[in-house]
């Protein structure tokens, strides 16, 4: 088998700075956080401070998906809350519909490369604190 460290460390470096802005956003600018939850999830009256709450969440996650720690859980965690957006949200891919947005279409690779980080988490160990360190 190939050398797969750096490729797999790569793509969780990606796939971390993919996902950082919108984590981001509900800490500088929770009433768009509220916004796109009340658009795309129905969530209507979203406070801000639970949109806070589950930015919290979402940044203790994917720090522990960056650093490689309990793979299982965070990689998994981090494929299955990614590909649940992408269900919810699934009229925006539906191209020459009302709803059809090419910048969601950017979702669907990442997705794809979630969840082959997920099952090749036991190869991923360059930086990790769930392999090897270097």
């Amino acid at each position: 088998m190939p050398n797969l460290r750096l490729p797999l460390l790569l793509t969780r470096l990606s796939i971390f700075y993919f996902l950082l802005p919108w984590q981001v956003m509900r800490f500088t600018n929770p009433e768009s956080a509220s916004g796109i939850a009340k658009k795309y999830y129905h969530l209507d009256g979203l406070s801000d401070s639970f949109g806070l709450i589950i930015g919290v969440f979402w940044m203790v996650l994917l720090i522990a998906f960056l650093v490689g720690f309990k793979k299982r859980i965070s990689y998994g965690l981090v494929f299955v809350l990614h590909a649940g957006a992408i269900l919810v949200t699934l009229p925006s891919y539906i191209w020459k519909t009302e709803a059809y947005n090419q910048l969601f279409l950017a979702a669907i690779p990442a997705a794809a490369a979630m969840g082959l980080l997920w099952l090749l988490r036991k190869e991923d160990t360059m930086l990790s604190l769930g392999g090897k360190l270097g």
